[in-house]
């Protein structure tokens, strides 16, 4: 009888035991913070790439010279912005021919297979598989 009074009242594993329960929440809280943040600095990539091809296009005289600049931009999108993968963008150009100063529209698609956020994809179910951007400068 008096082991099993000594042994409800020893504290001494009760510090592991509240680890136990509450390093789950913690680890899961740490987790989410993490993909939060990535997934706003690509997004916020995203539309960077985008703007900044639309802005690098103004110095082209026709049609075919401001694609290819945009292009050229586009291309070094894994240097100038370390969260993108350079194989992941696609972009896509749309020019506005029907008003009289013109201009382009850049859509830029992000592929997000195999980045953190395809694992927090599979484990939230975000059902997210691009990022899109969208850039639009009046000539």
């Amino acid at each position: 009888m008096s082991r099993l009074r000594a042994f409800c009242r020893d504290t001494s594993g009760a510090v592991a035991v509240e680890f136990v329960l509450i390093a789950p929440f913690l680890l899961a809280l740490l987790f989410g913070t993490v993909v939060l943040g990535y997934f706003m600095g690509v997004s916020h990539s995203v539309d960077q790439l985008a703007a900044g091809a639309a802005r690098s296009s103004v110095a082209g005289l026709d049609q075919a010279e401001r694609e290819a600049l945009a292009t050229t931009y586009l291309n070094e999108a894994g240097e100038r912005y370390p969260l993108l993968i350079q194989d992941a963008v696609d972009p896509r150009f749309t020019f506005d021919e029907d008003s009289t100063a013109g201009g382009i529209t850049v859509n830029i698609d992000y592929d997000i297979d195999g980045s953190l956020l395809d694992i927090a994809n599979g484990f939230l179910g975000l059902d997210l598989s691009t990022i899109k951007g969208q850039a639009y400068v009046a000539y």
